[in-house]
């Protein structure tokens, strides 16, 4: 039976993928999403980009889901929890600060605590349990 955390884990896993599949599906849509609005498929390389990287990603999270391999799982959560970090300073970069950032720090706390959950679930929070 699966804990709590691996099922969260394997929620935002899958919506991770999902953001990725849309990026290649719809990349306008996809940049207004990501804070940065283009018009045409031509301006979109960039969503593209980040489609590959996220569904990347959502894959990977879902295989070590599947695997039980919760310390891989928490790794890759916590390494992540850069991802929307350096999003948000292109967002700023190109566009100053505004309520584009809202996602971004809301993605950045779910994946923040997906990894605190995932590295007490394994026993051990890198940083605060020694």
């Amino acid at each position: 039976m699966k804990s709590a955390a691996t099922w969260l884990a394997g929620i935002v896993s899958v919506a991770i993928l999902l953001l990725g599949v849309r990026a290649f599906l719809d990349p306008v849509a996809a940049s207004v999403g990501f804070g940065l609005p283009m018009q045409t498929d031509a301006e979109t390389t960039f969503v593209r980009v980040y489609g590959a990287r996220n569904a990347l990603l959502g894959a990977v999270g879902l295989a070590f889901v599947t695997l039980g391999m919760i310390r891989s799982l928490a790794l890759l959560f916590t390494l992540a929890t850069v991802l929307p970090l350096l999003d948000a300073v292109v967002i700023v970069s190109r566009i100053g600060l505004g309520h584009e950032l809202v996602r971004h720090t809301a993605i950045l706390l779910v994946l923040a605590l997906v990894s605190v959950a995932l590295w007490r679930l394994n026993g051990r929070v890198p940083g605060i349990d020694r």
